[in-house]
């Protein structure tokens, strides 16, 4: 017989969900336009789960270009701007927070001036289309790399998607929920009660 599953501990989804929207950080209405609608191409809704947009990986995405990523507090940014290996990190004169701009922004004059319409007015399987060609480097983003923005912008996606709600994305925790994962829960093992019954233990926040 299937043991019944019933939640254990941790809060609840809404007093662990993302932060409220308070607004842009860095982008403009216009980029966060384009930046939603390759967004929702890239991690769209289905029957597992709630896509990208939903889960509030643009407003993760804008946070992180409005800081220290975006611009790269961190890094080494003094050259030599050599053609790099992926082992060798970031190999651009850009921050990823004017990558961004300048990419977002040439995306749209060469939809309008190959398609006549910005991005995001496109029909699905056109923006498919043109995001192959970025992934493939087929695009000229203004001397920006589409195949290097492509990747920026696919790992900003994953990160923000699967990251903790403290930074914008994965609301209400549904990506953890979706795989499984307990997030800062110090309880990551299932348990049994004296009933036979199976304790699903609730994902945790690190903002809880």
């Amino acid at each position: 017989m299937a043991a019944t599953v019933k939640p254990i501990g941790g809060a609840s989804a809404q007093q662990q969900a993302a932060p409220e929207w308070q607004g842009h950080k860095f982008l403009s209405d216009d980029e966060v336009t384009t930046l939603t609608a390759l967004v929702d191409r890239l991690i769209p809704k289905d029957a597992n789960g709630p896509g990208g947009v939903e889960s509030g990986v643009v407003t993760f995405i804008d946070r992180e270009l409005g800081g220290q990523f975006g611009a790269a507090a961190r890094w080494y940014m003094q050259g030599p701007w050599n053609e790099g290996t992926p082992s060798q990190g970031w190999q651009f004169a850009l921050t990823p927070a004017t990558h961004y701009r300048s990419a977002l922004l040439a995306l749209d004059r060469w939809c309008r001036g190959t398609r006549s319409k910005r991005f995001s007015d496109l029909a699905a399987a056109d923006q498919d289309d043109i995001i192959r060609q970025l992934e493939a480097g087929k695009i000229d983003l203004d001397g920006v790399s589409s195949s290097s923005f492509f990747q920026l912008l696919w790992q900003n996606c994953l990160e923000g998607y699967l990251s903790d709600p403290l930074y914008g994305g994965n609301r209400e925790m549904t990506a953890w929920k979706m795989i499984g994962f307990p997030g800062a829960n110090p309880v990551l093992t299932p348990a049994l009660d004296l009933k036979g019954e199976q304790y699903k233990v609730d994902p945790m926040a690190i903002g809880a």
